[in-house]
């Protein structure tokens, strides 16, 4: 995935202390312990750029019925949350993602209830071994002209290395912006609300994500934020599906990036991700599980299937975007978009070692000419037979490593039975 460079044949990678510090023919490492590679693909880890963690607690339940659509459900059942179903969501949500090949993950935590709740999922993002963004976001019942608990975020950040887990974690804000939707209509939000939520991580040099022209009602939110402008390398946009010509070309000079969930952005019915135009400008994208509660499997690879079908299918042009171009997205562009570009996207010596391998023999894979391709469109998580975040291995021939299956279902068992007791 290194830009302008062949796939390399018969390498070695040397990996030390977390960290890939050697690629190469028959490298000489004596006291390393060997994985055998043979007749398999080793590629970065896959990115997400935007998840509500939580929600993989509620995943399938939101049917699209009348009363149990997603906001509904997740509203509905996201008051009855403790700070134990957000640590369980975290470490299911971890699970699933590991099995797929995703090694980072940016947990956008919309139902943070009382300081223990984020600590809880904290918690669970710790324990997974994931490479993870956590941003602090406001729930939805949080009033419009209520600012974030300044108090517990500034603690948060303060104590920061009690959750760094080395540096695996870092933190953001998952900030409302100016404009908000109010009983189905848009609204302002109150100037020294937004101003006070966005100085919470300016003034502390932390990155920011918004939802922004997500939907009929959020319209204009992107332009509204290039007059103010409030847009710059430190925002993430998230889904964009409404955005106009002038908005991405706002969006593009400020170098902003913008994440996209095609899956859950058709599905709720926001749009269509404008991938091709988006493109053209030359912003930086990344792609997102958004909410399992809509998508299901956390499949990033058919996230990006289906960014590159759009792009094409945008642009009348069957090679627009190749399978290698969507890779990128999911790779190398995911972890540049998340400010972690010279953290991980690629393997290369010195970046940490976030990986995973392909097994080539499974006859779902056959035939197979070009890598590329063939990962993008048929590759399985129990094609994926290992998975490794900062040097340590999360998943081996389709065992999790670090995440106990049986005693995460049972929990996950009683905390559903619970949570759907008089749910409706």
């Amino acid at each position: 995935m290194v830009p302008e460079s062949a796939a390399l044949n018969g390498q070695d990678i040397h990996v030390r202390n977390g960290l890939i510090v050697a690629i190469g023919e028959n490298i000489s490492a004596p006291a390393s312990t060997l994985i055998d590679g043979h007749r398999s693909v080793v590629l970065p880890g896959l990115v997400d750029t935007h998840w509500h963690l939580w929600t993989t607690l509620l995943r399938n339940l939101a049917d699209n019925s009348a009363g149990n659509g997603y906001f509904e459900m997740t509203g509905r059942l996201g008051k009855r949350f403790d700070p134990n179903d957000m640590r369980l969501a975290a470490m299911l949500a971890a699970a699933d993602a590991i099995d797929h090949g995703i090694t980072t993950v940016h947990d956008w935590c919309h139902n943070i209830r009382s300081p223990a709740h984020a600590r809880a999922a904290l918690a669970g993002l710790s324990a997974s071994g994931l490479r993870a963004r956590f941003s602090y976001g406001a729930t939805r019942e949080t009033a419009f002209d209520q600012p974030l608990d300044v108090g517990d975020f500034a603690g948060l950040h303060d104590g920061w290395s009690a959750w760094s887990a080395g540096g695996r974690l870092t933190l953001g804000i998952g900030w409302r912006g100016v404009i908000a939707t109010v009983d189905g209509r848009p609204a302002a939000v109150p100037d020294s609300v937004w101003r006070a939520d966005l100085a919470l991580a300016r003034d502390r040099g932390l990155p920011v994500s918004v939802h922004a022209n997500n939907s009929v009602t959020n319209r204009g939110h992107i332009r509204r934020l290039a007059e103010l402008g409030l847009l710059g390398t430190d925002m993430q946009i998230v889904h964009a599906v409404n955005a106009e010509s002038d908005e991405i070309a706002a969006i593009a000079r400020s170098g902003a990036t913008v994440s996209l969930a095609p899956s859950s952005e058709l599905t709720v019915g926001f749009g269509i991700p404008p991938v091709a135009a988006l493109r053209r400008a030359s912003v930086l994208i990344g792609a997102s599980i958004d909410t399992p509660a809509l998508v299901g499997a956390s499949d990033l690879l058919h996230e990006l299937r289906t960014i590159q079908g759009l792009a094409n299918a945008q642009e009348g042009d069957e090679i627009a975007m190749t399978p290698l171009d969507a890779l990128a997205i999911g790779t190398r562009d995911g972890a540049a978009s998340l400010g972690l570009g010279n953290v991980s996207g690629t393997l290369s010596p010195g970046k940490r070692a976030d990986l995973i391998i392909v097994r080539l023999d499974a006859l779902s894979l056959q035939p197979q000419v070009d890598p590329a391709t063939m990962i993008l469109r048929s590759v399985r998580p129990s094609d994926i037979t290992l998975v490794m975040v900062d040097g340590i291995i999360l998943k081996k021939d389709d065992q999790l490593t670090q995440i106990d299956r049986a005693a995460l279902l049972h929990e996950v068992e009683e905390a559903t039975a619970r949570l759907m007791r008089n749910a409706r």
